[in-house]
């Protein structure tokens, strides 16, 4: 394998520190808005009922009782994914600052979950080839931001190929140009790319470390 596994250089590059604050801002918009939405749901149905059933309307809660419990379950699951999602866009941002967009790999082939439609599997991976057939190892990929349960969980346009910056067996941050969506990906199997990494040039293993990368993340 080669000592540093990329992709052929694409005609140019692109702009990675705009990139990264779109990502920061991205998320955080994520977080607010869907955030806001299950906490009307919640608040708004069980206040709104309350009201109406004073006014005579009792049969109210029979309708907005779904749409409270939706909005209860929603907001517990954006509050409990907080953690989770701080730690990858953290991930996300430091790899942004030591690695840029420069390579481009056309051709990308969906492995687990590549039938997926909606929901969040527990596992979507990924391989990667350049146009001359060079293959990446196989990588787990997840979403920055996650999509919301009833969307398909892959990027879309990702079959079109993808930008990478990081450094593939410690782990990159994808961005699929054709939508703007980004994802973090690191090797499925790290132990046997474990190989690869202690073989890393120091210059390579600093600049990894920098990123946060040289420990398991996804």
């Amino acid at each position: 394998m080669p000592d540093n596994t990329q992709g052929a250089h694409a005609p140019g590059t692109l702009d990675t520190a705009a990139l990264r604050r779109k990502l920061t801002r991205r998320v955080w918009w994520t977080g607010i808005r869907n955030g806001g939405i299950y906490a009307i749901m919640a608040l708004g149905g069980t206040s709104l009922g309350a009201d109406l059933t004073r006014a005579g309307l009792s049969w109210v809660f029979v309708v907005m009782g779904p749409c409270v419990f939706i909005g209860i379950l929603g907001f517990l699951a954006t509050l409990r994914s907080i953690p989770v999602a701080v730690i990858i866009t953290r991930s996300c941002r430091k790899t942004l600052a030591q690695y840029s967009f420069e390579e481009f790999w056309p051709q990308i082939t969906k492995v687990d979950a590549a039938d997926a439609t909606k929901g969040r599997p527990k596992k979507m991976t990924l391989t990667l080839r350049t146009a001359e057939g060079q293959a990446s190892p196989l990588m787990r990929m997840d979403p920055v931001p996650p999509p919301v349960a009833w969307r398909n969980p892959w990027p879309k346009g990702i079959e079109n190929g993808v930008y990478v910056a990081g450094d593939l067996p410690f782990g990159a941050v994808g961005y699929v140009p054709s939508s703007g969506a980004f994802f973090l990906m690191q090797p499925e199997d790290w132990d046997t790319t474990a190989h690869d990494r202690k073989q890393a040039a120091p210059d390579r293993l600093t600049r990894a470390q920098d990123a946060d990368l040289t420990r398991r993340i996804i």
